[in-house]
């Protein structure tokens, strides 16, 4: 396990804790679906908050979530990411077909700008080849944030999401 350093509104004692769960039957799932639900204002009407919809994404063993929780509190996720298996409908820019997708990330509010999403990232670059979606509209933080870090522009979908490609540097 390693630490995140907090924001400036945590103190050092609450340091972060990094959790990996890569089984769906995993006692901390409903704990980073909560958080997943409160981030993104789901009510359990789509498969993005249905519990159901996770465990089966977890049962490909490329797909885990990461999950940052303060180290006194380590059921109380503060951010996570979920990276599943994807097949693209057609190849990608640089040619593959499949491969591993951020299907959702979020920080919980009071933990934005404390470099929670750049660590759990961080903790990707073993992945070759890594794919993330998000609506430039909905979510402008999270446009400036990958668009800074070179992240490249992939492809633009009928609903305004656009899948970008991680550069091989990060």
């Amino acid at each position: 396990m390693t630490t995140s350093t907090p924001t400036a509104t945590h103190t050092p004692q609450a340091l972060l804790q990094l959790h990996k769960i890569d089984h769906p039957d995993d006692e901390s799932i409903p704990n980073v679906l909560a958080l997943s639900n409160a981030v993104f204002a789901f009510d359990g009407s789509t498969k993005h908050g249905l519990i159901s919809y996770w465990r089966d994404c977890l049962s490909h063993p490329s797909s885990f979530i990461l999950y940052l929780a303060p180290e006194a509190e380590p059921t109380r996720p503060v951010a996570f990411l979920f990276v599943i298996w994807r097949k693209y409908d057609s190849p990608l820019k640089n040619g593959i077909a499949e491969g591993q997708h951020v299907w959702l990330a979020g920080v919980a509010a009071e933990w934005r700008q404390g470099g929670c999403l750049a660590r759990m990232v961080h903790e990707l670059r073993h992945i070759d080849k890594l794919t993330i979606c998000t609506h430039p509209r909905r979510f402008p933080q999270m446009w400036n944030w990958l668009t800074r870090r070179g992240w490249k522009q992939e492809r633009e979908f009928e609903d305004g999401k656009v899948m970008f490609t991680r550069p091989a540097q990060i």
